[in-house]
């Protein structure tokens, strides 16, 4: 009896542990969600759609290159004794990221991700006093950090969540005391997407 209750834990914690061998697997899909812009400080509408395509590229099991093109709102306003603003632009963003991955159960996977994204603006309407310069880059980069979590509804095909921020881009207010943290557009995005694997073999590491 107790070794047929070994046998059987051995067997459940195999399954529940075991990885889908992805090295040197790659990805396509799609995302969309919602983009919520916490740097606007009155009372701007914070939320709006967002989405883009993405491509992944797994070099050992646990860890994979995540590289995007997006599209969302963004902007930001602000108050000092001096100086008022409010900046309303959209961007096409490239977020190119590292991600560490964590097993939960064999079809479910934990992550975390750090990266960096170049943004380029497609829209920038300014609201400023007219002494206020608004000469500012329409390209520059943002910090991509994030973490989600992977479902395998099949050994090529995933839907994943995954919450992330894109912060400290260009400095959109000279005023700022010392200048040390850059008064930026900063969004936080939900997204939720699907994923496929294109080679015709994958498989299941034991």
């Amino acid at each position: 009896m107790k070794s047929t209750i070994t046998i059987m834990l051995l067997v459940l914690y195999q399954s529940c542990f075991s990885q889908h061998d992805l090295k040197k697997k790659w990805f396509f899909g799609a995302e969309i969600g919602n983009n919520n812009i916490p740097s606007y400080n009155f009372n701007e509408k914070k939320n709006s759609i967002q989405g883009g395509l993405m491509v992944e590229y797994y070099f050992a099991n646990s860890w994979s290159l995540f590289g995007r093109i997006k599209y969302f709102e963004t902007g930001l306003s602000f108050s000092s004794s001096s100086s008022f603003g409010q900046f309303n632009g959209a961007v096409i963003s490239i977020p190119l990221d590292v991600k560490k991955y964590y097993n939960i159960t064999q079809s479910l996977r934990g992550n975390i991700k750090l990266g960096f994204a170049l943004n380029q603006e497609v829209k920038s309407d300014y609201y400023y006093i007219p002494t206020t310069t608004t000469d500012y880059s329409k390209f520059y980069g943002t910090f991509n950090p994030g973490l989600g979590f992977d479902y395998f509804i099949s050994k090529k095909t995933v839907i994943y969540f995954d919450v992330e921020a894109y912060v400290l881009g260009n400095d959109r207010d000279q005023n700022d005391w010392l200048d040390i943290v850059p008064n930026s557009p900063n969004n936080v995005l939900l997204n939720f997407g699907i994923k496929f694997n294109p080679s015709k073999k994958m498989s299941t590491e034991k």
